[in-house]
């Protein structure tokens, strides 16, 4: 029997837990071309929702453009990512491609053969034109197009933080809202996963993107909806699963969506027809070791004083991560160093502030940390 769960970016046709108030409410905003930037941890689903919200759009003959900016590393490459996956929609129309072609003349399509997909589509720039100049013909040309298409345009920048990285950063913002405010028949959500750093982008008074768009957080998922969608999906697949195990699921996860999926998978993979205690345990301790490639590159980014705080947070959440007593029961050293930790590990969407207590963001992460504690006193 298939497996009924997903660990990748579910398949706009693939089941969904709940989610409906924020699939109807943010394809409210795309269909009035609102902007928004929508906000949460990393594997939250953001990517799922908001390629189901286009596939919708395409319903009402909207033209949907999805741009990655995840290691956007300069304002050429941010360019031609805008420039690729806009000719990459319009291609499939012949004369929605002319258009393009006659709007963004400075990017030339480049179509080969591709023994895996039939086709690949690049670009490269027709004259040397390079950054801000670049990205601002770019946008130009895109805007005419806009204009022109009369059709909605919904545009999604995910991982849009990214550009905070580059050193022309607040010009660029600039630049972008400049353009962006006067694309009246677009709509553009503003997706990613650093939540600080996006909220700071769109809400600071001094910054260009200040008050442009609706912000929208995604929260956990809801804790009933997500039992009877374990439950659920466990029957789809032809086994049982007792409504006491799926809730400890979801409480083990937090409601976290990206486990709410990712640990059922793994628990269905060892079961019976009928999921035991046995099963719940040694699903959970697959998950975290299937997990842990990517929990180590997420630790080695970090200086040993991140490390140490965030192990600490992993053992004993705290609002109080500066007092003596926490200082010492974890050996962290100085406030100060605790302070510059602390700033950081909120900037990477590490750990968060919630009900006055500092936690990691990840439950799943933080019992890895846990484990690996023990397993070096052992």
């Amino acid at each position: 029997m298939k497996n009924p769960f997903y660990f990748r970016a579910l398949p706009t046709d693939a089941p969904f837990c709940d989610r409906k108030k924020e699939l109807d409410g943010l394809f409210s905003h795309a269909r009035n071309r609102a902007n928004v930037v929508i906000f949460s941890p990393r594997r939250y689903g953001k990517t799922s929702l908001v390629k189901r919200i286009q596939e919708k759009l395409k319903d009402l003959d909207f033209l949907t453009i999805y741009v990655d900016l995840f290691g956007v590393d300069s304002i050429e490459d941010m360019a031609g990512r805008i420039a690729s996956r806009f000719y990459s929609y319009c291609h499939k129309d012949e004369n929605i491609f002319k258009k393009a072609m006659k709007f963004l003349s400075l990017w030339r399509p480049v179509i080969r053969p591709d023994s895996e997909y039939g086709v690949s589509l690049s670009v490269e720039t027709t004259r040397a034109t390079r950054g801000i100049e670049l990205l601002e013909e770019t946008f130009s040309g895109f805007g005419k197009f806009i204009q022109e298409h009369g059709k909605g345009v919904h545009i999604v920048f995910d991982e849009f933080q990214e550009i905070s990285e580059l050193n022309e950063s607040l010009q660029l913002e600039g630049l972008l809202r400049s353009h962006i405010q006067t694309h009246s028949n677009a709509s553009y959500f503003f997706v990613g996963s650093r939540r600080r750093v996006l909220r700071d982008m769109f809400n600071e008074k001094k910054r260009p993107f200040y008050r442009s768009s609706i912000n929208y957080p995604l929260g956990p998922l809801p804790i009933d909806e997500s039992i009877n969608f374990i439950m659920e999906q466990f029957k789809r697949g032809g086994k049982i699963c007792p409504m006491e195990i799926a809730q400890k699921i979801v409480e083990k996860t937090g409601a976290y969506p990206y486990y709410i999926q990712r640990m059922p998978y793994s628990i269905f993979e060892i079961s019976g027809k009928e999921v035991t205690e046995k099963d719940y345990i040694k699903g959970f301790t697959n998950t975290i070791e299937e997990e842990s490639i990517i929990f180590e590159a997420m630790i080695q980014g970090l200086s040993l004083q991140q490390t140490k705080l965030v192990s600490a947070l992993a053992h004993e959440p705290t609002g109080k991560p500066y007092s003596i007593e926490y200082l010492a029961r974890h050996s962290l050293g100085s406030i100060g160093g605790v302070q510059g930790a602390l700033k950081r590990l909120l900037e990477l969407d590490y750990i968060e502030k919630r009900d006055n207590l500092y936690i990691l963001v990840d439950p799943v992460f933080g019992n890895w940390l846990i484990r690996l504690t023990q397993s070096h006193l052992e």
